[in-house]
């Protein structure tokens, strides 16, 4: 990986495949706090199961009745079911994405962002910085954590999703139950 240097398109999917490469396929648990840039709304919590090796993935979001889900490449969303590949699934649920960092829309086209510089923060967390194609200044953010891969805080370009908690299950694991979230008394504290 090449730090502190400004990268070029040709060294996008280097980056990519590097990114991938941290992390072992598994089923992994994670909950997780998600904002509007703007602050013009309450942070929301959420709890996510994804399972890259079933191609699977199940989010509940504090205030919302109904569960998103993914399952045998069908998208079930409070706009009903729907057929997609598991790559396209996490639209409705960035904090998916999360878990699987090379399918965030931060890799070039047809997202308009891409990568421009990777940096190390304290030791096992990298500060990726994405810039939109057209306008240089309109830039997005992830920090991922090197030891196991995954993206631990997403500045997108309308919301913040920070993760709290990941773990791997253990593959007899049940899948949890729907949570009941408990009142967020402060935003997380940043932990690099």
């Amino acid at each position: 990986m090449r730090f502190d240097t400004v990268l070029a398109a040709t060294d996008v999917p280097i980056l990519r495949g590097e990114v991938a490469a941290l992390r072992r396929p598994a089923r992994r648990f994670a909950r997780g706090v998600t904002a509007a840039r703007s602050g013009s709304s309450q942070p929301r919590q959420f709890q996510l199961v994804v399972d890259e090796s079933d191609e699977s993935w199940t989010f509940d979001r504090q205030g919302d009745r109904h569960r998103d889900r993914y399952a045998d490449g069908v998208l079930h969303s409070v706009d009903g079911p729907v057929e997609v590949s598991f790559a396209r699934s996490g639209t409705v649920a960035p904090a998916v994405r999360m878990l699987t960092p090379e399918l965030l829309p931060m890799w070039g086209s047809p997202a308009s962002f891409a990568p421009v510089l990777v940096q190390r923060l304290r030791g096992h967390w990298l500060l990726v910085t994405c810039e939109h194609e057209h306008d240089p200044a309109d830039r997005m953010t992830a920090v991922i954590d090197e030891r196991d891969g995954v993206v631990r805080r997403w500045y997108g370009t309308s919301e913040v999703v920070v993760l709290t908690e990941v773990r791997v299950m253990a593959d007899d694991e049940p899948e949890p139950s729907r949570p009941r979230f408990s009142r967020l008394s402060t935003w997380p504290a940043l932990a690099y």
